[in-house]
């Protein structure tokens, strides 16, 4: 066996003493020395303080509180999540952020560091993720009014994920100011209670829900009708009854009931299509005035009465519906719905 020589012992000596000293090195410097940059001092949200510290700035001497050696099982994600309690329990809920993320369990495929004390500690730019998935579809955000991309920064600024409610105003202000304002005064400023991104509102046919828009409707604003909504739960319970929009235009008072469009059309009040069940010119010539039958009226037409007419007093009417077995006879066009007599055999009678 050959033997050493006394250049390979200092050689081996040397190299020994440099490993001591960038162990000292190390060491004293809690393993700075290595570090590539400066960690961000962005403080977490609400002033809470995470693993004791409140910010990653605290622990520039202390790599090991996110770094593990490479025979640890745990890795440094776990390290990630013994801080970060609140991504471990979103990690298990496919509701929430990084619950529906794929792959959100790899903390440093969006998360990155030592970009100094004012780096953004989240990218996602580039990243392959559906986010209709969040709520919100990018569909009609592809390009700014400037024809330029979106980048996420745009939605989501300062650094985080978390998206202010009032930024959908502050950016579609800049290009549609008048619209705007007029969208809030009616709508409020809950812009996500009905616009999920894929501009549902933008062509949209009112044919498809149970209310079509025919006549003078198609001219009418949508808060005409939809009054005080502010989501779109407002905006599916609408009435789709006359009287919920048109009750100070009734000049009926009421007395013809709720239902406007048993008579009237959609062009127009004058455009009246009315067929009476019963023939006016019954027993008289020409037509009945509406009082003859509808004695509460102009109160209201929703009542009639065939007593008055010919032999038909109370006394008589029960004398001969009861000489017929007919118990029930206070509804008289249930039989006789033209007013002649023989209907009632008709109709059930005796």
């Amino acid at each position: 066996m050959p033997r050493l020589t006394s250049l390979t012992r200092w050689s081996l000596g040397a190299a020994a003493l440099a490993l001591a000293g960038v162990g000292w090195s190390w060491a004293a410097a809690g393993g700075a020395m290595f570090s590539p940059g400066e960690l961000s001092a962005a403080a977490a949200a609400n002033g809470r303080r995470l693993g004791g510290v409140a910010s990653h700035a605290a622990l520039a001497h202390d790599c090991g509180a996110c770094h593990t050696a490479p025979w640890n099982a745990a890795g440094m994600n776990q390290r990630c999540l013994e801080c970060h309690s609140d991504v471990r329990r979103e990690l298990g809920d496919t509701a929430t952020l990084h619950g529906m993320l794929p792959g959100a369990a790899d903390c440093r495929a969006c998360h990155t560091e030592h970009r100094g004390a004012d780096g953004v500690l989240t990218r996602l730019e580039g990243k392959d993720f559906d986010h209709r998935r969040f709520g919100f579809s990018l569909a009609a955000h592809r390009r700014t009014a400037a024809g330029a991309p979106f980048p996420c920064s745009d939605c989501h600024g300062g650094g985080s994920f978390r998206f202010p409610a009032a930024r959908c105003e502050s950016c579609h202000r800049e290009d549609q100011p008048d619209f705007v304002a007029r969208h809030r005064r009616d709508w409020g400023d809950a812009c996500q209670e009905c616009h999920d991104g894929v501009d549902r509102f933008g062509d949209f046919d009112h044919a498809r829900t149970r209310f079509a828009l025919t006549g003078a409707h198609r001219d009418a604003g949508c808060v005409a009708c939809h009054t005080r909504v502010r989501d779109l739960a407002g905006f599916r319970a609408a009435p789709s009854g006359c009287v919920a929009c048109h009750r100070d235009d009734d000049a009926h008072r009421g007395g013809f009931g709720a239902d406007c469009g048993a008579c009237h059309g959609t062009t127009d009040w004058e455009e009246v299509d009315f067929e009476h069940a019963f023939p006016l010119d019954h027993g008289r010539r020409g037509a009945s005035d509406c009082e003859v039958c509808h004695q509460d009226a102009p109160r209201s037409y929703r009542t009639y009465t065939c007593y008055g007419c010919h032999e038909h007093t109370p006394a008589n009417v029960r004398a001969e519906h009861r000489e017929e077995g007919i118990r029930d006879y206070r509804d008289c066009m249930e039989c006789h719905p033209t007013g002649r007599e023989e209907e009632g055999e008709r109709h059930g009678r005796g």
